[in-house]
C-alpha cells in the first residue's frame, strides 16, 4: 500500500515538473500584457488630466442636445410646409373648378346681362352730367400666373383730370342705383376727394342728382373752388382753416 502511495506522489511530481515550464511561460506572457495595459492606462490618465476631457464631453453632449432640438424644429417646419403645399394644391384644384364655372358660356351670358343693366345707369348718369353716354366693356385675359380674368374698362377715354373725376362720380352713383335695383347690400353715401378739379356746372348737377336719388355725397373741396350755388353753410359738415386744423394739430 505504501509503495502504491509513493508511486502516486511520484507521478504527480512528474506531471508538475512537465507542466511547470508551460505555466511559467503563460505567467510571463500575462505579466507582459499587464505591463502593456498599465502603460496604456498611464498614457490615457495623462491625456485625460491634460485635456479636461470630461468638460469637453459635457460640451459635446450639450451641443448634441441642441442639434437634436433644432432637428425637431426643422422636421416640424418641413411638416408644416408639406401641409401648406398640400393645401395649396387643394386650393388650386378648387380654383380650376371655379375658373371652369366662371368662364363657361352660361356664366359669361350672366356677366353680359348684368353689365347691360349697369350700363343703363352708367350712361344715364353720365349723359345728365356731361351729355355723353359712358359704358363699361370687358375682355377675357390671362394673367402672368396663367389665370383667366374678366378685365373691365370704359368705352370713353377721358384725359383731363377734371373729367376723369367726373367719370368716377358717375360710376359710383350708377353702382348705388344698380345695387338698389338688384337688392344688393350697398352704402347710400359716397366719399370723394379732388372734386375741385371738376367744373362748377358738373358739381351743381351732381348735388342736384344725388339729392333727388337720396344719396349722400361727401366731398372735400377748397372753399374758393366751391360753386356759388353750393356755398351754403347748410351743406357744410366740417370747415377747416389755417387757424382751425383737423385734430387741432
Amino acid at each position: 500500500m505504501v509503495n502504491y502511495h509513493n508511486q502516486m506522489i511520484s507521478e504527480k511530481a512528474k506531471f508538475i515538473n512537465n507542466e511547470l515550464p508551460n505555466l511559467e511561460q503563460k505567467l510571463e506572457k500575462k505579466n507582459q500584457e499587464l505591463k502593456t495595459l498599465l502603460r496604456e492606462e498611464a498614457i490615457l490618465s495623462q491625456i485625460i488630466a491634460k485635456s479636461d476631457s470630461f468638460e469637453e464631453l459635457e460640451v459635446l453632449i450639450s451641443e448634441l442636445t441642441e442639434k437634436y432640438r433644432l432637428k425637431g424644429e426643422y422636421e416640424n417646419t418641413i411638416q408644416q410646409l408639406q401641409e401648406v403645399e398640400d393645401n395649396l394644391k387643394s386650393y388650386n384644384d378648387e380654383l380650376d373648378e371655379i375658373d371652369d364655372a366662371l368662364f363657361s358660356d352660361e356664366f359669361e351670358e350672366k356677366v353680359k346681362t348684368q353689365l347691360n343693366k349697369f350700363n343703363k345707369y352708367f350712361s344715364s348718369v353720365s349723359e345728365y352730367l356731361y351729355d355723353e353716354k359712358y359704358a363699361l366693356k370687358y375682355e377675357k385675359i390671362t394673367n402672368r400666373k396663367g389665370r383667366k380674368l374678366y378685365k373691365f374698362s370704359a368705352f370713353n377715354t377721358n384725359f383731363s383730370s377734371g373729367k376723369k373725376q367726373g367719370e368716377i362720380s358717375c360710376f359710383d352713383i350708377a353702382y348705388i342705383l344698380f345695387a338698389r335695383d338688384e337688392e344688393m347690400p350697398s352704402m347710400d353715401f359716397l366719399l370723394n376727394d379732388k372734386k375741385e378739379l371738376m367744373h362748377d356746372n358738373q358739381l351743381v348737377k351732381i348735388a342736384n342728382f344725388v339729392n333727388d336719388k337720396n344719396i349722400q355725397f361727401v366731398a372735400s373741396i377748397l372753399k374758393d373752388k366751391l360753386p356759388s350755388e353750393l356755398n351754403n353753410k347748410d351743406y357744410f359738415i366740417l370747415e377747416l382753416s389755417e387757424n382751425d386744423k383737423l385734430f387741432r394739430i
